[in-house]
């Protein structure tokens, strides 16, 4: 069986559509070395695999990914956050991602996301985007060409 779906398709695509919608990098949340100044995205895959529909030739399914804005202000960070956003449900940005075989099917949870940090705050807001792709596939399996049907005279 060979297996055609990468993740690193869909990261990489994003990582391209946050920088061209806001000129801000995004990074895998949770990377190593140190963060790039403020501000910046970063992401989390949440749910890697909700299945969708499965045929032949592969499987449909979705992903959410978590989109977080780090900074040092709240509203810069929610303006940024936004800008993500809008950018993703522009007709701009779903092409950008329908070009490498990604369907945006939705965002939700636009929050404040602040996280206290020894004696200061750091400024945080995001959302969740659902997209959808597949998983193209080939069964190493030998196709069937034909049959026969032994007829024993009507007994069994």
């Amino acid at each position: 069986m060979s297996n055609d779906f990468d993740y690193t398709t869909v990261t990489s695509a994003l990582i391209k559509a946050i920088k061209d919608g806001t000129g801000y990098p995004l990074i895998a949340e949770n990377s190593a070395g140190d963060p790039p100044p403020y501000p910046y995205c970063s992401y989390t895959i949440t749910s890697p695999k909700i299945d969708i529909e499965r045929d032949y030739e592969g499987a449909i399914f979705e992903l959410v990914v978590s989109l977080t804005w780090h900074g040092t202000s709240s509203v810069g960070v929610l303006n940024l956050a936004k800008k993500a956003e809008s950018y993703l449900k522009s007709s701009q940005g779903r092409k950008a991602l329908s070009d490498k075989g990604i369907v945006i099917v939705s965002t939700s949870g636009f929050t404040s996301r602040d996280n206290f940090i020894s004696i200061d705050y750091e400024r945080m807001a995001g959302f969740d985007v659902q997209l959808r792709v597949r998983d193209t596939y080939v069964d190493d399996v030998e196709p069937i060409e034909g049959f026969k049907i032994n007829d024993n005279g009507g007994t069994n």
